[in-house]
C-alpha cells in the first residue's frame, strides 16, 4: 500500500514540474512579443503632406545632352620629300663637245699702279693712357706694395695723396688774395709708364691757387707704374682740392 502511494506522489510531482515549466515558457514568449513589437501609430491629427520647394518653373523642358568628348590635338608630320631623280652617267662615256661643257671666259681687270698704294699708319693696340678707375693694375704709391688686391692699392694711393695735399697745400693764400667761401681746385695728372708725375693740369679761381696746386703735385714721389695686360702704361688721375676760407 505504501509503495503505491509513493508512486502516485512521484507522478504528481513530475506532472506539476512539467506544468510549471510550460507556464514559464509561455510567460517568457508573451513578454518577448510585448517588448519587441513595433508600435502602430494611428493618429488622424498628423499632417503627412510634403511641402514642395518654392521654385518658379518657366514651363520649358530641357533635353539632356551628353557632353561632347574633348578633341585631342593631332600632330601632323611633314611629308617626306622625295629626292629628285638624277640621271646616272656612265664613267666610261667620252665627252665630245668640250668647248660647250667647259667655258673658260677671260676676266677683265685693271692693272694697279704701285705708286697709288698708300701705307696705312700703324694702329696702336692700346690707347695712349688709361683712367685710374679702368686700368687693370693701378699705380702703386710707395708704402702700398704689401697690399694684395687692386682695390686696396687704389684706396691706399688716394689716401697717401690726400695726406700730402692736406699737409703741404697753403690754404692761407686764399685769404691773402681776398678770396672768401669755399674754394674748389680741379687738378689732373698722369702717372707715366716710368712712374713719374707728368702732364699736370690745374683749374682754379686764382692764378696763385693754380700755382700752389702744381707745386704740391710735383712733391709726389716716383711710383710703381700702372699695368695693362702686364705692360706698364700711363694712368690718368683726377684730384679735386676743396677748402673753405674762414672770414
Amino acid at each position: 500500500m505504501s509503495n503505491k502511494h509513493d508512486a502516485n506522489v512521484r507522478k504528481s510531482t513530475l506532472v506539476n514540474f512539467q506544468i510549471g515549466l510550460i507556464a514559464s515558457l509561455l510567460f517568457t514568449y508573451v513578454m518577448f512579443e510585448v517588448y519587441t513589437a513595433t508600435p502602430i501609430v494611428n493618429d488622424s491629427n498628423i499632417d503627412l503632406t510634403i511641402e514642395e520647394p518654392d521654385v518658379e518653373w518657366d514651363g520649358v523642358y530641357k533635353i539632356y545632352e551628353e557632353p561632347k568628348p574633348k578633341e585631342v590635338a593631332r600632330k601632323y608630320t611633314k611629308p617626306v620629300v622625295i629626292p629628285e631623280q638624277f640621271k646616272v652617267i656612265d664613267d666610261d662615256t667620252k665627252i665630245t663637245d668640250l668647248d660647250k661643257v667647259f667655258k673658260n671666259e677671260p676676266i677683265e681687270s685693271t692693272p694697279i699702279d704701285p705708286s697709288s698704294i698708300i701705307d696705312a699708319d700703324p694702329v696702336d693696340e692700346d690707347p695712349p693712357f688709361f683712367d685710374f678707375v679702368k686700368v687693370e693694375s693701378v699705380p702703386v704709391f710707395p708704402g702700398c706694395e704689401t697690399l694684395g688686391t687692386n682695390k686696396e692699392k687704389a684706396a691706399c694711393f688716394s689716401e697717401k695723396i690726400r695726406k700730402i695735399v692736406s699737409r703741404k697745400f697753403n690754404t692761407g693764400l686764399g685769404e691773402k688774395y681776398g678770396l672768401t667761401g669755399v674754394q674748389r681746385i680741379y687738378t689732373q695728372f698722369d702717372v707715366d709708364a716710368d712712374g713719374m708725375i707728368k702732364n699736370i693740369q690745374v683749374r682754379a679761381a686764382h692764378p696763385k691757387l693754380k700755382k700752389e696746386a702744381q707745386r704740391v703735385i710735383n712733391l709726389f714721389p716716383q711710383m710703381t707704374p700702372g699695368k695693362q695686360r702686364g705692360r706698364a702704361v700711363t694712368v690718368k688721375y683726377q684730384l679735386p682740392i676743396v677748402f673753405k676760407i674762414q672770414n
